[in-house]
């Protein structure tokens, strides 16, 4: 695969020099990708994205100077924006949730193969801005993913409820968030924590887990998307 106007410019973040020059070889195997530059230290990294324009930058969690989460609060700031796959030897739900809230595209652990990893380089590049959140890619133990299912509360609050019943009727973020009188960007941001707390990575996955662990219905799928400010009005009504 090959990026639309050119290789996939890439950028290395990593305070590892080893690990950084294999990662360099590996990406190397695919010749829709070029390495535009390599960074050991977070406050590196955000400087030569700047310098450089990365289409993606490949984090490393643990860094010199500036951390994972300072950095990719910078990143998603510039305008083009790049995305971030982190590639770090910590698999922690919750500094996965943490990381993918704040803009990841990616999470893998430094187990992940060759495939796995260019499959996450190329699929952040062709996933459009507002639908990140469809693509997240999760390359993790998969003792990892079921404690991100299970330790996370299988209890949702009653708005994930709704996103979630409303995603399963095929409604993308801005319709969500029409029907729920909300922003765009709150709707990805909850999308961004359902999807760790529930062990998927897209929309599909979501509702296909809601519908066998029971929490959506049928009924719900089918529902006419109208019908949700009928249902708020009669919860409402029966609260009062």
């Amino acid at each position: 695969m090959t990026a639309k106007n050119g290789p996939i410019r890439v950028l290395l973040a990593d305070d590892h020099t080893m690990f950084r020059r294999g990662l360099k070889e590996m990406l190397g195997t695919d010749g829709g990708i070029e390495v535009v530059g390599e960074a050991e230290n977070g406050a590196q990294a955000l400087d030569l994205t700047k310098e450089t324009a990365p289409d993606v930058v490949i984090l490393d969690v643990d860094m010199p100077v500036m951390g994972a989460r300072e950095v990719l609060k910078h990143l998603i700031r510039l305008s083009p924006r790049p995305k971030v796959v982190i590639v770090t030897m910590y698999d922690d739900p919750r500094l996965v949730r943490e990381l993918v809230e704040l803009g990841a595209s990616a999470y893998l652990v430094k187990s992940a193969s060759l495939e796995e990893l260019l499959t996450a380089v190329h699929t952040a590049v062709q996933s459009p801005e507002e639908s990140q959140d469809e693509n997240v890619i999760l390359v993790l133990p998969h003792e990892t993913l079921e404690k991100i299912e299970h330790d996370t509360n299988e209890t949702f609050s009653a708005r994930e409820l709704e996103i979630l019943r409303l995603l399963s009727r095929g409604m993308s973020n801005r319709q969500i968030a029409y029907a729920l009188h909300l922003a765009e960007a709150t709707i990805k941001r909850h999308l961004a924590n359902l999807y760790p707390k529930m062990g998927v990575s897209s929309r599909g996955e979501a509702t296909r887990k809601a519908l066998s662990e029971g929490w959506i219905t049928t009924r719900d799928v089918t529902q006419e998307p109208g019908d949700e400010q009928t249902r708020r009005e009669e919860r409402s009504r029966q609260q009062s």
